[in-house]
This record gives structure tokens, C-alpha cells and sequence, in this order.
């Protein structure tokens, strides 16, 4: 088959040829040939200047909707790849166990094109009809699937290699603008297990992963200012749960002194009584508000994108809206201000809280205005809820559920971390290991209500009795686990009988059943013992069974048995 469009270049590049050899010929002919080669040039120009070629394709097809993300310029493209390795990222932190994949749509609508994965398991392109793809795609859940109960379908998918039989995958279909754009594949190894937990992690992941793309296209579409698209995707990027508010609201700042012109900006987030707000951020004039301020929901200007949940843009707010106050009833606004476009910072349906820009003439803010506001209100929306999000995910990762100590993971890893800190800045650790005395008596006659209750309140002492740059873990059943930073066995030793102390001094009343507990401990240090985790370990939970042989309710450090 003749490629067209190459045997159209090859012509343009021969007519360019003969020209450039015989520059000045004269004729009604040659004239119309130099204009035709002229506009060729420019067409070509223009299509690679924003179609350029690549090898993988990106796009995300949906019937009546086709936008390409090859057509995105770079530093939305490259936006593109943060949001999938953020999306990653998130995975990995919350369950390192997981590969995962995002696929979307293809040209081909009965294919989806691989973007980025964590794992070669997963293939280039995968078919839309396959069992496993279909029973994600149908469902706005996520779906679990364990690869023995669909052999023939994995290995369609995965290739026919030496699965052991346990794996599973969990996935969830990808939305963009209400119609299918791909799917969020994770995979689980060899006998691992996947629990609620993870299903809800997947299910806001999914729908985070849709409103993100979803974003990218509407800001490369809705406005052509490149320099406006670079800044907002700049800032949608600071979903990084490392950034503080401060800093997001200060580019929120940057961008509204950039790209409008107004002569007071607020921004106000709701407190949680609903009936109130607290001024965040201002700019301009603000003598008649400070930071921290708390305004007035009900009958005042800077409340009614709240109570409307709606943007509000009026040139003359006094007449249209007649409230009585523009932060609090009855105040007497200061600066004469008359137009505003006021507009809530929402997700989903939740307000998160408002954005007004003010104007001492009267004027009415533009269409322009208006989109860039939106714009920049919705992504500020998405920062606010999924770094929340985020967050809640994190803390139910590393952290027991029961107690809200830190887990048998998060205290391995934390240990690790601070064992290294303390080879690099030569400073000692103690290992803590505890013990609750004969604690299956408690759940054998009492039930495992009142064991649970023991447990929470045995955790609240321990965090009660470090200093908060020590780590408390919940080690196993009713095992604990307690690392004291630069500290020695020595200065250890008073801390761990302060804690047995407190734990047999504690009267465990409730509902009418009271009980004592005891507790046995046993220490290990940082370097003198050893300088590695595992014997770490090791020693401290051997003095801690030394402690129970001996009748418990003490504290003894590796060495001294």
C-alpha cells in the first residue's frame, strides 16, 4: 500500500527542489506551483508543530467525544505522567505488594493501550472483550478477580506462563466525561490477600485518576493562554501530600494577580458547624478583614456561594442581592465595593469552601473571567479532597485499626528508618517489647469486647508515656512494641517501669466487669547488643519471655538473665 501523506512530502520536497534550482522562472504555471509548494510547507509545518508522532498510543476514545492526549502540549503531557505516577505512587505506599497498570481506550474502541505499569506482566494492549476486562468495565465498583477461577481469560490476558494459581487482580473501569477511557489494573502475587480496605483505596484511585484526565483535557481545552495552561497544571500537581495549605493557596494567589484583575481577593474555607467560615487567604485591601477571620454564612455577600452552591458574578450586589452585611449581618462595608464574582470551591457536592474576587467599580467580570475562576475553583477542589483522601488512606495503612498505633509493618519500617539515623548521626536506640500477662484469660472469660477495651486502653498508657518522636507499635495480638530514640538501656529502663506501673495501677472497668493487668517488657540497645534489626528483635522479645517465666510485671534488658 502507498502511504499518501509520504508520497505527498516526497512531492512538496521535489517541487521545492526544482524551484530552488530555477528560482526566477516566469509563467501563469510556475506561479501557481510556488503557491501551492508555500501553503504545503505551512500545512506540514502546522501538523507536526502539534500533532508529533509517538509510539505509544495515548488516546482516549468515547463515542461522540475523541479527544488525544498526543495533542496535549508538553507540560500537559508531562502532567499526564505525574498523575499516573502519583496515582502509582499511592499504590505502592499503601500496599507495596500490588503491580499495578492503567489502560485506555484505543483508537481500535475494542482495545486498551497500556500507559504506564509497575510490572512487564502486564501486556502492551489488552482486549476489551476478554471476561476479565468485561467484568471490570460493567461495574463503577471495584472488581476482584482470583486467577483460578478464570484460567482460560488470565491466561489470554497475562500469557501462558507458570502462574502458581493464588494470584488475584482487583481493577476498576476509568470515566472521561461520564462515557468508558480505560481501566486501573492491580495485581496481587502469590497468596495475597486482598481486603476491604484495598477495595475502597482502589475505588477513590479510579475516581481520581477519571477527574484528573478529565482536567487535563478541559484545561488544554477551554483556554489557549499556554502560559495559564502551565501554571494551572502546575498547580493540580500539588496534590503531593508533602504540600502544606500555605503553599497551595499562595499559587492560588499567583495565579488570580496573574489572570484577573480585581482589587480584593478572599478566600475562605467552611468551619465544620456549617453556619460559619474562616478567611484563609487575602489580597488587596484588607483593612475591613484579616486571616483567621470567621465570617457569616447567612445573609452576607461572601456567604451566599455557600448557601446557593453557585457562582454569583454581579456588577451591582447591593441592588441584586440585598443582604445585610458583605462577612457579618449588619457590618458597614468600608470600601465601596460593588462587583463580584464569588465561587464555591466544590467536589462532587460537598463545598470546600469559596473564592471571591471584588471590584470597587462597577463592572461585570467576563465570560474569560469566569472560566478561569471555575477552573481554578474546581482544581483547587480536587487538591482539597484528595490530599484529605489521601491522607485517611495512609493512616488506615500504617496504622492498627483497633488501637491506632502504628502496625506491625509501619513499626518494622520506622524501626529500620531510625536504626539508620542512628548509624548516621552515632547515637543509640532501645527496643522496647511487651507483653500483656495472661491475657487470654481475658478473652476466654470475658469475650473479645472486653479484650479489644483492655487493648485500647493498655495503647492510650504507652502513647501516654513516650515522647512523641518515640514510635509505639501494636507488635501482635497483645504484644507491643515500643522504640525509644538517642536513648540507652539506662535512661530506658525508668520508662518501661513507669509503663508497668501505670498498667498494674489501672483499674479496667467496663460494663460492670473490673479487672487488673500486668505487663512484662524486654530491652534491647542500639549498638551495644547488636547492630542489626532481626537480633534486635530477637533479644528484647527473648527478655521479655524471661520476664513471664519469672512471673511477669517487670522489665529486663538483654544481658542481665
Amino acid at each position: 500500500m502507498i502511504n499518501l501523506r509520504q508520497l505527498a512530502i516526497t512531492v512538496i520536497l521535489v517541487l521545492s527542489f526544482i524551484l530552488f534550482i530555477f528560482p526566477a522562472p516566469t509563467g501563469s504555471i510556475f506561479t501557481v506551483v510556488k503557491i501551492f509548494v508555500f501553503i504545503s510547507v505551512l500545512v506540514l509545518l502546522y501538523q507536526f508543530n502539534i500533532d508529533p508522532s509517538t509510539k505509544k498510543d495515548r488516546s482516549i476514545n468515547v463515542v461522540g467525544n475523541t479527544p488525544n492526549t498526543n495533542n496535549i502540549n508538553k507540560e500537559l503531557e508531562e502532567n499526564y505522567d505525574s498523575l499516573l505516577e502519583l496515582i502509582f505512587n499511592m499504590i505502592i505506599s499503601l500496599n507495596p505488594d500490588y503491580k499495578c497498570a492503567t489502560y485506555m481506550l484505543s483508537t481500535n474502541l475494542n482495545t486498551m493501550v497500556l500507559q504506564k505499569s509497575t510490572s512487564n506482566d502486564f501486556p502492551e494492549q489488552i482486549v476489551q472483550d476478554n471476561p476479565l476486562i468485561v467484568k471490570i468495565i460493567n461495574l463503577d465498583a471495584p472488581s476482584l478477580i482470583q486467577q483460578n477461577e478464570e484460567k482460560n481469560a488470565w491466561t489470554n490476558l497475562f500469557g501462558d506462563k507458570s502462574w502458581r494459581g493464588s494470584e488475584c487482580m482487583m481493577g476498576i473501569r476509568l470515566k472521561y466525561n461520564d462515557h468508558l477511557g480505560g481501566c486501573l489494573l492491580l495485581m496481587a502475587d502469590h497468596f495475597k490477600t486482598v481486603n476491604d480496605r484495598d477495595k475502597n483505596i482502589l475505588s477513590y484511585l479510579g475516581k481520581y485518576l477519571s477527574a484528573g484526565i478529565s482536567k487535563l483535557q478541559r484545561i488544554e481545552k477551554l483556554l489557549g493562554d499556554k502560559d495559564f495552561r502551565i501554571r494551572i497544571s502546575r498547580l493540580f500537581n500539588q496534590l503531593n501530600i508533602s504540600s502544606k495549605e500555605n503553599e497551595l493557596l499562595d499559587e492560588v494567589k499567583e495565579l488570580c494577580r496573574a489572570y484577573l484583575r480585581y482589587d480584593k481577593l478572599t478566600i475562605t474555607f467552611p468551619k465544620s458547624n456549617s453556619s460559619s467560615a474562616t478567611v484563609k487567604m487575602i489580597d488587596g485591601f484588607n483593612e475591613d478583614s484579616k486571616l483567621g477571620d470567621i465570617i457569616e454564612i447567612d445573609n452576607t455577600l461572601h456567604g451566599l456561594p455557600y448557601k446557593l452552591g453557585e457562582t454569583i458574578n454581579s456588577s451591582n450586589w447591593i441592588e441584586e442581592y440585598p443582604v445585610k452585611g458583605r462577612f457579618i449581618q449588619g457590618d458597614i462595608q468600608q470600601y465601596n465595593f460593588n462587583s463580584i464574582l464569588s465561587i464555591p470551591i466544590k467536589y462532587d457536592k460537598d463545598i470546600l469552601g469559596v473564592i471571591s474576587i471584588e471590584r470597587l467599580e462597577e463592572s461585570v467580570f467576563s465570560e474569560k473571567d469566569v472560566q478561569f475562576l471555575e477552573l481554578l475553583t474546581d482544581t483547587i477542589g480536587s487538591i482539597l479532597t484528595w490530599k484529605n483522601e489521601y491522607k485517611k488512606m495512609y493512616k488506615s495503612a500504617i496504622h492498627d485499626g483497633l488501637t491506632d498505633l502504628l502496625n506491625h509493618k509501619a513499626y518494622k519500617e520506622r524501626l529500620n528508618e531510625e536504626l539508620s539515623r542512628a548509624k548516621r548521626f552515632k547515637q543509640s536506640l532501645v527496643l522496647l517489647i511487651l507483653d500483656l500477662d495472661k491475657f487470654k484469660r481475658i478473652n476466654d472469660t470475658y469475650g473479645h469486647l472486653y479484650g479489644d477495651y483492655v487493648l485500647t486502653e493498655v495503647s492510650a498508657i504507652l502513647k501516654d508515656s513516650v515522647r512523641n518522636i518515640d514510635i509505639c507499635a501494636r507488635y501482635g495480638g497483645e504484644e507491643f512494641a515500643i522504640v525509644l530514640v538517642n536513648t540507652d538501656v539506662e535512661n530506658a529502663r525508668p520508662v518501661a517501669e513507669r509503663i508497668i506501673e501505670k498498667v498494674s495501677e489501672f483499674h479496667f472497668n467496663k460494663d460492670g466487669i473490673e479487672e487488673n493487668m500486668t505487663i512484662s517488657a524486654g530491652m534491647s540497645e542500639y549498638p551495644n547488643h547488636s547492630i542489626e534489626m532481626k537480633k534486635l528483635i530477637a533479644h528484647a522479645d527473648l527478655a521479655m519471655y524471661e520476664v513471664k517465666k519469672n512471673g511477669g510485671n517487670a522489665v529486663i534488658a538483654h544481658g542481665d538473665y
